[in-house]
């Protein structure tokens, strides 16, 4: 489930969650135009100690929308920092209906993010969700592929680095490939549980 395929890893180096974390600031730090991310599983499991979350899953959902206003906010250096350097950062989001508990709550977050200027687009995609992974690109000079194990909720234990040429075109394909041919949803603008019109 989710897994991604050996083309991708193919030249890449193992990570451990450490070194993909640092593998992160060195690429950032490259980056000069685009940073993409692409989201596919529909349950992640968040760190522990996720206040927001343990709020939207206790049933305070008032709650967990302040705590996630909270959260997004001390990311405006993050926000600033795009800013200054005039980067497309964008999240690419994939969607199953209906929506899991964990997307459920992950809405009220995108939507505050939103509404503080971050980009997320919402897709529909033209294969079964499953067969989609989790990568960040990084202009066209690094990616990063997270792992999330095999169970059925993500949970990031390493990943994979890349610069090979062939994995970053495949990625960006991809990414170009669901803009293109998958359905934009609209889930923050309307219903829950089914794409808007």
């Amino acid at each position: 489930m989710h897994q991604p395929p050996a083309w991708a890893l193919d030249g890449g180096e193992r990570l451990t969650l450490e070194g993909f974390l640092g593998a992160f600031g060195e690429a950032w730090a490259r980056t000069e135009r685009r940073f993409l991310k692409l989201e596919c599983w529909q349950s992640y499991r968040e760190a522990d100690g996720v206040r927001s979350q343990e709020a939207f899953q206790a049933g305070d959902s008032t709650r967990a929308r302040r705590l996630l206003e909270v959260e997004a906010m001390e990311d405006q250096p993050l926000r600033d920092e795009v800013r200054a350097r005039n980067l497309e950062f964008t999240r690419v989001r994939l969607l199953s209906y209906p929506l899991s508990d964990y997307l459920r709550y992950e809405m009220i977050n995108y939507e505050v993010r939103s509404r503080l200027g971050e980009r997320i687009e919402f897709f529909l995609p033209p294969s079964p969700v499953h067969s989609y992974f989790d990568f960040l690109l990084f202009d066209s000079h690094t990616a990063l592929i997270h792992d999330y194990g095999s169970g059925p909720v993500g949970y990031q234990i390493g990943g994979w680095l890349t610069h090979a040429r062939k994995a970053l075109n495949s990625l960006a394909d991809i990414a170009a490939d669901l803009r293109t041919h998958g359905e934009r949803a609209w889930p923050l603008g309307g219903s829950r549980d089914r794409p808007r019109a």
